[in-house]
């Protein structure tokens, strides 16, 4: 995901053979991620992972950079993913530690 998303951040072109960065291209790789988070509500369904932990995290910093269109499934995905009492807690420890701009 995180490829795709830089790729995308600066407007790289698709590889004429999608096979060649690993991930296809920047369309196939957030459907499939749809795909992957729609039977919900985690990727391995009942079971929450490192992989939720991993791809919430994806989603959230493509949403903030704006690389990542919002869909419903991801936006649900992650309401999800960020009512999980570690995530609540790394956010406040984020803002904490993240210097304020004057």
């Amino acid at each position: 995901m995180e490829p795709a998303i830089i790729d995308q951040l600066f407007s790289r072109p698709a590889p004429s053979r999608p096979s060649a960065l690993g991930y296809g291209n920047f369309a196939d790789t957030l459907n499939t991620l749809e795909k992957a988070i729609s039977p919900g509500p985690y990727i391995l369904g009942e079971r929450f992972s490192a992989a939720d932990v991993y791809m919430g995290s994806a989603i959230g910093w493509g949403y903030m950079m704006k690389a990542v269109e919002p869909r419903p499934a991801f936006s649900a995905y992650l309401a999800k993913v960020s009512q999980r009492p570690a995530y609540q807690r790394a956010t406040a420890q984020s803002e904490v530690l993240t210097p304020k701009k004057a």
